[in-house]
């Protein structure tokens, strides 16, 4: 509960921040939004692709997968595929 706190007042202080930089808050939240979506869209479908091909390594869906592909698009989602690969193989 109070990571969830802490969270929610670092992204809050985050826009306000940014707000006060004079960018438009509403679409950088509304462009985060969507790349989340989207690469979650990707990332099962990837899933199913990858295991289908008989390969053991698969991305799990979750808080630190949906900031990394919000943040960075689909080159997110690459790196967090190589991630897993690599510490699958190792």
């Amino acid at each position: 509960m109070e990571n969830t706190i802490f969270i929610v007042l670092f992204i809050g202080g985050f826009m306000i921040f940014l707000a006060s930089l004079g960018v438009d808050v509403i679409k950088v939240a509304f462009n985060f939004v969507i790349r989340c979506l989207l690469c979650l869209i990707i990332i099962n479908i990837a899933n199913y692709v990858i295991e289908q091909n008989g390969a053991n390594f698969v991305v799990n869906i979750n808080e630190i997968s949906m900031g990394v592909s919000g943040i960075f698009g689909v080159w997110g989602v690459i790196f967090l595929y190589v991630l897993q690969y690599y510490f699958t193989i190792t």
